[in-house]
């Protein structure tokens, strides 16, 4: 499996870090202009509710449903797991109490489990059937970009600017500069090769 995680520290509480996942189906969509749709089925996230994402990075649509399959809660720490219909995608979402405020952790699992059959179904799965999707650095890159909006969603109040869904659709979401903000404007420098040092996105940074 390709298993890709990335964390970040926000000098915000927990009881706000609890209360954004909470109101999970509205907030996924505020939290990135490139989320365009969640459904929770069930109305909840409790283990075996059914749930639906779907964003556009980089012209590429990711629409994926799937199921919760672990929900642990309680006054310092969350822990939500989502497996996609398929079984070929997992999403962990993991909140916890700090000194400093909260930790937020998001991983995302991709391939399949079974010892012989995986390993054949994952090279069919990675270089034949989705090789374009299966961009794994475009997608840590917008993972690291999640967790810097949510820094600014839970310590500002700030949500990122929405984008339209024709320019998400077409691949030309930052053609324009005029219409960018800061953070997309640093997102089009660095995936398009013009890094000028690391990624402005990773934790600490």
């Amino acid at each position: 499996m390709i298993v890709l995680t990335e964390q970040i520290e926000i000098p915000a509480s927990y009881e706000k870090l609890k209360a954004w996942t909470a109101n999970f189906e509205e907030e996924f969509v505020k939290w990135s202009p490139y989320h365009i749709e969640c459904n929770l089925y069930n109305g909840n996230y409790n283990a075996g509710s059914k749930i639906r994402f779907r964003e556009i990075v980089m012209g590429l649509d990711y629409d994926v449903t799937g199921t919760i399959t672990e929900c642990e809660q309680d006054e310092n720490h969350f822990r939500i797991v989502f497996r996609s219909d398929k079984k070929t995608a997992f999403i962990t979402f993991e909140g916890k109490r700090t000194e400093t405020g909260c930790h937020f952790s998001h991983t995302e699992a991709f391939g399949m489990t079974t010892p012989v059959i995986g390993a054949i179904m994952n090279f069919l799965i990675f270089k034949v059937f989705f090789r374009k999707k299966a961009n794994w650095r475009l997608i840590r890159d917008d993972m690291i970009l999640d967790n810097r909006y949510l820094y600014d969603i839970l310590t500002e109040g700030k949500y990122p600017e929405r984008i339209p869904l024709d320019k998400l659709l077409t691949g030309e979401e930052s053609a324009s500069e005029k219409t960018l903000t800061k953070s997309q404007k640093r997102k089009k420098r660095y995936l398009t090769g013009n890094k000028r040092g690391k990624n402005p996105y990773v934790s600490g940074t």
